[in-house]
């Protein structure tokens, strides 16, 4: 079967949003061995924290089980129960609350990624072959991604979300019309592109990060 080809940057984007098709991918272990090791990366440098201190212990006092907890100086931001905490440790070392904020459950950008999940899985099940060259390969790097996203400041992590929002949005748009269709068309790729851009410019995810001010803290070295 003849594939679309289009010219850079709609063919990067399409290579991303997964349209289906019936077609043997050969490349596909390779490739997602390669998307493997990406995303683990990612993840390695994610996990590059500052070591704890005395001011992450205090604020740990005032939030037994605080998690995700970031720190710049004296200045400390965690989860605890739901909510993003902000605060700081003052000059007699007693933690100073500055404000709280419920997290949003889910944000646009995460429920793109699932979308396409999802429609990928029915896909395969009705017996397509995912044409995205990383394969099932792709779903770490995908996860690796957003967790990456989510300890960024607000301006990095806005441009990922809005890549993956639109990536993820798009793609099922196309597995939703290939589905439908019967084979990957011309049809596909406009719905892709469709819905692509409609989530970059109206659904970017943004309310999903966190905007993180420090860095993130090693706790286990407390």
């Amino acid at each position: 079967m003849q594939r679309l080809i289009l010219k850079p940057p709609l063919a990067f984007l399409l290579s991303l949003v997964s349209p289906f098709e019936r077609a043997c991918r050969a490349s596909a272990p390779l490739a997602g061995t390669v998307a493997i090791c990406v995303s683990l990366l990612l993840t390695t440098a994610c996990a590059s924290k500052i070591p704890a201190n005395e001011w992450t212990a205090i604020a740990q006092a005032e939030y037994p089980g605080m998690t995700n907890i970031h720190q710049e100086v004296n200045v400390i931001e965690g989860i605890y129960q739901g909510q993003k905490i902000v605060g700081y440790i003052d000059i007699d070392d007693n933690w100073v609350e500055l404000n709280r904020r419920p997290l949003k459950p889910l944000d646009a950008a995460e429920a793109g990624q699932i979308a396409d999940v999802l429609t990928t899985g029915i896909g395969l099940s009705q017996g397509f072959s995912e044409a995205n060259q990383l394969g099932l390969g792709i779903l770490p790097l995908k996860f690796a991604l957003n967790y990456y996203a989510e300890q960024q400041g607000l301006r990095e992590c806005g441009n990922i979300k809005t890549f993956l929002s639109a990536t993820g949005w798009g793609a099922t748009a196309a597995n939703i019309v290939t589905i439908t269709a019967g084979t990957f068309t011309g049809g596909s790729a406009a719905a892709g592109l469709l819905a692509g851009t409609i989530a970059w410019n109206y659904f970017p995810g943004a309310e999903g990060c966190e905007g993180w001010l420090g860095q993130p803290v090693e706790l286990t070295k407390l």
